[in-house]
């Protein structure tokens, strides 16, 4: 049997060493956050920004990142688990980093611990464009708060793990969340793209969808590209009215959906912004 390593604190493990007690903050409390990165078997292309993403959500929730998280430390650490783990070609690199421990709600620390993972990526070509289309709908249960939090991956998953089990259960490939606002919010682990007339619109950051590192990257992307964009206030009703829908995220790119309710998409922007985000990922990967 194959054992698989991480790292803690920037140690390599294995993964079966025990890192931390029950009094872990993100056990107790969901006390900390999680980033998720694309190995491509050379090199992570866009790790300046999941960097700039990391800082930006320690501020937020006022932790103090240790010296050693920074941009060299997480390559190196990355090459050697995807070494040890024997990741041929695409990875997935998950960052957790949590509160250390300490206090009940009101913390005693703000000093922050981590752990990163890397696991093989099956069926990854790049950022190859899905072939068959997706079929998705509203998860409407539980609402999404349009608040600072829910720009950042919090290590308090329910709402997602909750749409998750709706999303299985009525088998479909995905299910869009929804905000307080009953507005389009993003979907479970992907953010939301539509295109009305050769338009691109996403819901605004202020509507609470996790302000995703390939969201940002496809903004600049389509703006390069001389397609017009609007950060907006998305309605359901909305979805009836796109041309296409797609969803994005830094392991798998963009995945484009064929199927909401009665209605059918196609994907001539998603192909092109997907064309266009292979080649600027290999210019990435060449610096």
């Amino acid at each position: 049997m194959t054992t698989e390593f991480i790292s803690f604190n920037n140690q390599i493990l294995d993964k079966d060493t025990p890192v931390f007690t029950v009094a872990n903050r993100s056990f107790n409390y969901g006390d900390g956050f999680f980033e998720t990165i694309r190995w491509t078997g050379q090199d992570m292309p866009f790790l300046k920004q999941h960097i700039e993403r990391i800082k930006e959500t320690a501020a937020i929730l006022e932790l103090i990142l240790p010296d050693g998280l920074n941009e060299d430390t997480i390559r190196k650490t990355v090459w050697e688990l995807s070494e040890k783990n024997k990741i041929k070609k695409d990875g997935r690199v998950k960052i957790n980093i949590f509160r250390n421990e300490g206090g009940w709600y009101a913390p005693e620390t703000n000093q922050a611990s981590w752990v990163i993972s890397a696991i093989p990526l099956k069926g990854a070509n790049g950022f190859e464009l899905n072939n068959r289309g997706l079929k998705v709908d509203l998860y409407q249960k539980i609402k999404k708060p349009s608040n600072i939090l829910g720009s950042i991956k919090s290590s308090n998953s329910l709402l997602y793990v909750l749409a998750g089990k709706y999303q299985i259960e009525h088998e479909y490939d995905d299910v869009v969340i929804l905000n307080d606002k009953y507005n389009v919010c993003e979907f479970t682990g992907s953010n939301l793209f539509i295109v009305i007339n050769g338009v691109l619109y996403t819901p605004a950051l202020t509507e609470g969808c996790v302000g995703g590192v390939m969201r940002k990257i496809i903004l600049d992307l389509a703006s390069k590209s001389r397609i017009n964009i609007y950060e907006v206030e998305l309605k359901p009703n909305d979805l009836i009215k796109a041309d296409e829908i797609f969803m994005t995220n830094a392991l798998l790119g963009i995945r484009w959906v064929s199927a909401y309710k009665a209605k059918r998409y196609f994907n001539k922007v998603s192909k092109t912004l997907a064309d266009v985000l292979n080649e600027y990922a290999q210019t990435k990967i060449q610096e």
